[in-house]
Parts: C-alpha cells; sequence; structure tokens
C-alpha cells in the first residue's frame, strides 16, 4: 500500500472524538482515499408527491319529519330492533313507530290483478330483510321515554320511513313528508300498490277420485307390488375329517 494511501487510512481508523475505529482486514476490504474537505452535503430532494390529508368527517344526515332541516338531536341508538311490523319496532321494553307513515299491520290483506294477498306479511318480512337486527339512529327525546312513542329513525343515512314508502310496504300519512316516495311507488307498481305474487302453480292430484279405474268401475293401483325376494339358501356345515398321522 502506498506510504499516502497509509498515512490517510490512519488518519480515517478514528471517529471525530479520536477514538480509534477497528478495521476489518484492511489489505482485503478497505475504505477509498477521499479528503473529507472535499466531500459537500446535498440538500434532500424534494417528496415524490403530495402528502394527502385526511378528509373531514361528514355530518348525519337530517331528520326526515315535519322539518326536514332541523338537526339530529345527539346520536341516541336503537340496538337489535325486531320489526313487529313493517314501522313498528320492538326491543329492550320499547316500541317505537316510524313517525309520517300510516302502518301496515301483518294482518292485513290487500286486492291485486292476481286476487286477495297477505301484503301486511309480505311487508313485514321485506322490512326485517332490510334491518337484519342492525342498530338504529332513532330521534328519540331526552329525559325518561314512554313504552310506545313514535320517532325517525334511520339505518346509517336510509331513512326507514322512504325506504318502506318508496317500496310500497307502508303508505304516507296526513302529515309525513314522503309524498313523492309514494308517487314513485305507485307509478312503478311496488308493494302494495301492485298486482301481488303470482299464483302457485296446481298441486298434482293425488287423491282417490282422481286415480284411474278399470272399466268395471274399481280403482286400479297406482304401481304394481313389488315381488317379494326368496330367502337366502341355508349354509350345510360338514365336519371335518379326524386328523390322522404323527405330530
Amino acid at each position: 500500500m502506498p506510504a499516502a494511501a497509509s498515512s490517510v487510512l490512519s488518519a480515517q481508523a478514528t471517529d471525530g472524538g479520536g477514538r480509534s475505529i477497528r478495521q476489518i482486514a484492511p489489505e482485503i476490504v478497505a475504505p477509498p482515499v477521499v479528503d473529507p474537505g472535499q466531500l459537500e452535503r446535498e440538500p434532500p430532494r424534494e417528496p415524490l408527491s403530495d402528502l394527502g390529508t385526511a378528509g373531514k368527517p361528514q355530518r348525519r344526515a337530517p331528520a326526515r319529519s315535519g322539518n326536514r332541516d332541523a338537526a339530529v338531536p345527539g346520536t341516541p341508538q336503537f340496538f337489535r330492533p325486531v320489526a313487529a311490523a313493517a314501522g313498528r319496532l320492538e326491543g329492550g321494553g320499547l316500541t317505537v313507530v316510524i313517525a309520517g307513515i300510516d302502518i301496515l299491520e301483518p294482518d292485513a290483506t290487500c286486492q291485486g290483478a292476481n286476487g286477495e294477498w297477505p301484503c301486511g306479511m309480505a311487508a313485514r318480512t321485506a322490512f326485517r330483510s332490510f334491518l337484519r337486527g342492525r342498530a338504529l339512529d332513532c330521534d328519540l327525546p331526552d329525559g325518561d321515554l314512554p313504552e310506545r312513542l313514535a320517532a325517525a329513525c334511520r339505518l346509517g343515512t336510509q331513512d326507514l320511513g322512504a325506504w318502506l314508502v318508496v317500496n310500497g310496504w307502508a303508505k304516507v300519512s296526513s302529515v309525513g313528508p314522503y309524498a313523492e316516495e309514494q308517487a314513485e311507488a305507485v307509478e312503478n307498481r311496488r308493494g302494495i300498490f301492485g298486482r301481488g305474487p303470482d299464483p302457485l302453480p296446481p298441486s298434482p292430484a293425488l287423491e282417490s277420485e282422481n286415480a284411474p279405474t278399470a272399466s268395471d268401475g274399481a280403482a286400479m293401483p297406482l304401481a304394481a307390488p313389488l315381488p317379494a325376494e326368496p330367502p337366502p339358501p341355508a349354509i350345510e356345515r360338514q365336519a371335518l375329517p379326524a386328523p390322522t398321522g404323527l405330530y
């Protein structure tokens, strides 16, 4: 190794505090001969892209009541409600009736183009399938609650009264704000404004009076009986001959 390089390596073998730095195999792997006075620090590069910031949280949807611009008072939630009817919820000793609609009771029937059908049961089934036991945001008053009250409720941002009316599973009340939703349901013949479910196909006749008969009027069997299977043959057991010879 040249004398100049050796002196530089010796100078680089100490850190800024004068402490020695152990070098491993300087004859094989050695740092390059660099004068520290010739080194210049480069400025940091610019970021590859602008750093994004989180968006502002969205406000909850306003309550669908007589005053559509009314703010939602707090965030009271109705957990695991059970739909006793399309528009009536029960849970925790409390019964909440969706405000602004006329509820269709489960025993109600409707007359459509396909005849009379149980529209009340169909409405409750559709409402239960939509809720699936999820928590609701309801505009419940402060303080002690009565066992039964009317309130506007939402599933996420979906107003339940609007959902029931627009799908034809309830009618708007005289003070309800869902006139446009009901007009859409009537125009598209949804729910109780439709023709009703298609009738089921007739079931096959299995009564004896519809069975085929012989020429003498006697009923013919629907199918010939199967022949009885013969019993399995008996197995004859024979005695083995006595052993002979020496053992």
